[in-house]
């Protein structure tokens, strides 16, 4: 038996009682944000409250130079007119602070966003102006709890581009719309590393719970509008946008509003320009690092199914004796049930690894820890189903069917417990002793 075994036996032998439930606390853990398959962990970014646009020009464009004026404001209670409206008002001298004022007033702005950005968008020296606006009369889509507590903008809108030519503004053709989302602009930088400022688009919708965006870069080519997806985004609910010091964008899914989704797991994904092909593609994308008890032993079997048992033990461990992981909605039993599953993983681990002696050692703290009538003592009887096939000739797979036969015949003690709402995998009696990946 090696250093490490002996002593990861003897911290299990020693801390499980500890970290096993004492007394529930009073109240339960609410998300603050699906688990999605990781390429990568890392520390999740900051996640915001909401998007904020911010300028970053490579140069220092001057605004467009039109004398001001005591322009009309424009008429925008007629989304067929607004685009009209703007560029009039813009060119007669009106004041940009105020037309971003004046959209909000008359509920055109996206809500929690700021409806007027300036960029050198076409690379002219000149500050271009978008500006994004919804239509009134579309319908609101409701609130969403902590993440979003007032009503979504209507649920349709556009952004237009008005390009400043020195002494007035012309329109950016086309005008950018979506028939049931709404615009949200994110940031202004260079995306393709051409030297001329981009627009990040965000066109974002609503379903009962939680809000998702599609996103494109604007890039201008003349007084034409080209449009680059970035995808996929739909799997990152409330996205945070940001633009990286090396050009990508990075697009964390902070959270879903709904209990019933479980503790989410932050992802962040990035994307860069291929200019060969004129597209944006992905190139990193990260789970952040587990907070959640249950996130810890998905990684364990991430890596128990990839063959790497070191990995897998270390992170089984971590489930039982790691006091700052957080449980979700009923900290006592969810603690008793996955310490007990991640035990008997433990035991499985070992088998894998061709050592039995360590195997036997763990299946004994198992059986110690979860004594009839204990919560969780169903794990500890999976982990005899198991081991009572698999000792007689070391026949790993032997025992795995007996154990999945276990779990099929006893899902509501097996399986139920490790269910963590519907952002997380759903346990079948396949995973309880899976193949390992090929």
């Amino acid at each position: 038996m090696g250093s490490r075994s002996v002593l990861s036996i003897l911290l299990l032998s020693v801390l499980v009682a500890g970290c096993l439930p004492s007394p529930a606390p009073g109240s339960a853990i609410l998300p603050s944000a699906p688990a999605v398959p990781s390429l990568a962990v890392a520390p999740p970014p900051s996640p915001s409250a909401g998007p904020k646009p911010q300028a970053a020009s490579v140069h220092d464009p001057a605004p467009c130079s039109i004398p001001a004026g005591t322009a009309p404001a424009p008429a925008l209670t007629d989304p067929a007119r607004t685009v009209q409206g703007i560029l009039d008002y813009l060119n007669d001298g009106g004041s940009v602070d105020a037309l971003a004022a004046l959209l909000v007033t008359a509920g055109r702005a996206p809500n929690g966003s700021q409806p007027v950005l300036s960029l050198d968008i076409n690379g002219d020296a000149w500050l271009d102006l978008a500006v994004a606006y919804v239509d009134p009369f579309a319908p609101l889509a409701s609130a969403h709890g902590v993440f979003r507590p007032a009503l979504q903008p209507p649920a349709r809108g556009s952004v237009g581009l008005y390009l400043c030519q020195g002494t007035q503004y012309i329109p950016g053709e086309p005008v950018l719309e979506a028939p049931d989302a709404t615009p949200i602009l994110h940031l202004a930088g260079d995306l393709s590393g051409d030297g001329v400022t981009d627009l990040v688009v965000g066109w974002e919708t609503c379903g009962a719970h939680t809000c998702y965006q599609e996103l494109d870069a604007v890039m201008a080519k003349g007084s034409t509008l080209v449009r680059a997806p970035f995808d996929p985004t739909l799997d990152l609910p409330y996205p945070d946008v940001r633009l990286l010091p090396d050009g990508r964008l990075a697009v964390t899914g902070t959270g879903i509003a709904s209990v019933g989704a479980g503790p989410f797991r932050q992802i962040t994904r990035a994307w860069s320009w291929e200019a060969e092909q004129q597209v944006f593609v992905v190139d990193t994308e990260a789970l952040e690092a587990p907070r959640f008890r249950i996130h810890a032993l998905l990684d364990g079997e991430a890596a128990a199914r990839g063959g790497d048992w070191d990995l897998a033990l270390d992170l089984y461990h971590r489930v039982v004796m790691d006091d700052a992981l957080l449980d979700w909605a009923d900290p006592l039993s969810e603690r008793a049930n996955l310490t007990g599953y991640s035990m008997y993983r433990i035991v499985v681990a070992y088998a894998s690894k061709g050592d039995q002696g360590d195997a036997k050692v763990a299946y004994g703290i198992l059986q110690n820890q979860y004594p009839d009538g204990s919560l969780g003592r169903a794990y500890a009887e999976l982990a005899t189903a198991f081991w009572d096939a698999y000792t007689p000739a070391g026949d790993l797979e032997v025992g795995c069917r007996a154990a999945r036969a276990f779990a099929e015949s006893h899902r509501a003690e097996i399986l139920d417990p490790l269910f963590f709402g519907y952002a997380n995998p759903t346990y079948t009696p396949g995973d309880v002793c899976p193949a390992i990946d090929s």
